[in-house]
Order: C-alpha cells, then sequence, then structure tokens
C-alpha cells in the first residue's frame, strides 16, 4: 500500500517536474519574440509636420493624430487611402503605428534589385546558380523546390518574387546581388532612407515576422509610391499568370506556371468600377495577418492604398471593396 502511495507521488511530482519545464520553454520562446505591440516606437514627428517632398518624390502628409474613416475598419487594422494627385485622405488608421510588412516587403527587395539592373551590375538574363540549402519550413513555408546546384534566371526569379510572392527567390536573390543576407538588407534599410521611409527596418527579404522588421502604413504608402516609378516593377505588375522554366539540380528543365498573389487578378474579386491597378503587393504572416498594398488610377486620378491585418482574405478585400468606393 505504502509502496503504491509512493509511486503515485513520484509520477505526480514527474509531471509536475514536466508541466514547469515546458512552461518555462514556452515563456522563454515568448520572451525571446516579443509581439510587435510590445516594442516601444516613436513616429519621426518632424518628418511629417509639413507638406514637403522627400528626394525629388512629392507626397501626401498624413499627420500622427489624424484619422478618417477609421471606425469602418476593427482596432487592429492598419489602413490608409490618398488621391496622390489632389492629396485628398480617405481613409486613414493607425496609419504611423508599428507594423508587421509581411510579404509587402518584397516591394523593397524588388527595388534594390531593379537597382542593380539599372546600374549594370547584374542583367536580367543572367543564370543564378543556387549555392545555398533554405528552408524556412520552420515558418510554415512549403520547402524549396531549387536545391543547390539549381539553375534559374534573375528575371524568373524576380516575377516570381512578385507575382507569386516566393519567398525563397527573395532568398536567392539577396545572395546572389548582395552576397549575404545581411549585406542586402542593409541595402534595403538605406532604400528607405533614401525615400524617407524612417519608420521602417528590415532584417530579411521576404517578409516573414521577426521583431526587428517592421513598418508602417504610410511608410508602405511612400515604398509603394517609390515602386511605382520602377517601369520593371509595373510590367511585372500586369501579369495575371506566368510562364518560366528553371533546371533542377539533377540537370533537368522543370517548367513552372504560377499565378498572381493579388485576388483582383484572375477574377476572383471585382474591382470598382474604372479602377485600374498599376502596382501591388499582398502579403500573409501569421503576424501581420492578410495585406495589401496598391497605386490604383481612376479619371486621371491616382490612388495609394494600404491594408493590413485582416483576419481573413474575404475581409481583407471587403474592407479594400468598402474603402475604394468612398471615391466618387
Amino acid at each position: 500500500m505504502v509502496k503504491n502511495i509512493v509511486r503515485y507521488l513520484l509520477i505526480i511530482l514527474i509531471l509536475c517536474g514536466v508541466f514547469y519545464v515546458v512552461n518555462a520553454v514556452d515563456n522563454d520562446t515568448e520572451d525571446s519574440y516579443a509581439g510587435i505591440s510590445d516594442i516601444s516606437f516613436e513616429p519621426n514627428y518632424e518628418l511629417y509636420s509639413t507638406d514637403m517632398s522627400y528626394d525629388g518624390i512629392e507626397y501626401t502628409i498624413v499627420h500622427s493624430d489624424y484619422n478618417t474613416n477609421d471606425t469602418r475598419f476593427n482596432d487592429c487594422y492598419y489602413a490608409l487611402l490618398i488621391d496622390h494627385t489632389d492629396g485628398e485622405i480617405y481613409v486613414s488608421k493607425n496609419a504611423h503605428q508599428r507594423m508587421y510588412p509581411a510579404s509587402m516587403t518584397k516591394l523593397v527587395t524588388a527595388m534594390v534589385v531593379c537597382d542593380k539592373l539599372n546600374s549594370g551590375e547584374i542583367s536580367e538574363d543572367d543564370v543564378v546558380t543556387v549555392e545555398n540549402y533554405y528552408d524556412l519550413t520552420y515558418e510554415d513555408v512549403l520547402p524549396c523546390e531549387l536545391k543547390p546546384g539549381s539553375k534559374i534566371t534573375v528575371k524568373d526569379l524576380i516575377y516570381g518574387l512578385l507575382i507569386e510572392s516566393n519567398n525563397y527567390y527573395a532568398l536567392i536573390l539577396a545572395d546572389y546581388v548582395a552576397g549575404s543576407q545581411s549585406a542586402f538588407c542593409a541595402l534595403m534599410n538605406q532604400k528607405m532612407l533614401d525615400i524617407g521611409a524612417t519608420n521602417t527596418h528590415f532584417v530579411n527579404p521576404h517578409g516573414l515576422d521577426d521583431p526587428e522588421h517592421y513598418s508602417t502604413a504610410f511608410d508602405m504608402y511612400l515604398i509603394t509610391l517609390e515602386a511605382d516609378t520602377y517601369e520593371y516593377i509595373r510590367n511585372i505588375d500586369t501579369y495575371e499568370t506566368y510562364a518560366y522554366t528553371y533546371t533542377n539540380a539533377d540537370n533537368y528543365p522543370v517548367d513552372a506556371d504560377i499565378m498572381a498573389s493579388n485576388l483582383f487578378y484572375n477574377d476572383y474579386v471585382d474591382l470598382p468600377a474604372n479602377f485600374t491597378i498599376r502596382t501591388w503587393k499582398t502579403g500573409t504572416t501569421s503576424g501581420a495577418g492578410h495585406c495589401l498594398t496598391m497605386c490604383l488610377t481612376k479619371d486621371g486620378h491616382e490612388y495609394y492604398l494600404v491594408a493590413s491585418h485582416g483576419e481573413s482574405k474575404p475581409e481583407l478585400y471587403d474592407m479594400i471593396i468598402e474603402m475604394l468606393c468612398l471615391i466618387k
């Protein structure tokens, strides 16, 4: 009888010990990966104090305390809709609060690559031999199909980056262009300083969540505004689908067909009448929710829209349609 009681007590103590260790590990993980809202952050208010242009590009100032039509969105939303032609702000909610940018980051990745294309340092016809083994499965990203030894052109990498939002293509391009992820991110962050997006910081080229990888809705407006000046990016953003061929590690050709991640393409979601999308990028992560940034045109006006932290794709696109319907 006594032996049974001792045995039960030992089992209970062991279970308590296991529970304590697991709980401690969970807490350590949470402490080392703090939420974006837990990090102190102050916008650069001086930058937004007056109407101005930065580096020759004119843009609309959205003051930190300015909100309009914000009650249409739940509290966690980050949203901005600006008529860039006349400076009217149709929607502003949490525009200067720090947020995860998810794959909207890839607009900046594409701009850095385009800068290298424009300078002649690389060519879109360059054949890139994949040298590293890339694994983002711990972030719930499917395994990379391009194993070390695979060959693919710069053009196909950047098209896949923007159209399909391929995370591995961002890593391959970063290593090819700058030699390392950290060196490439330094170029990305310098680009942000150049365009005045001073409340943005990147630590990777794909946009997967990291507490030190952040932006704001206003900065995403500046990023999209800058990206829209690149004819190369605008051309890619007209594609609904794209087909290409790469060579795998066994030296066999592999055909790939990709589809635009923007649901306003391919008739998945109807865009309100008379709007035309010119530059865009989607994003989805657990920290950022569902996101989309776009430059659109209608009746001779240019509009810039940023919507982030949608709980689902249907909710995100419903919100965007509601935003666009504010424009008469």
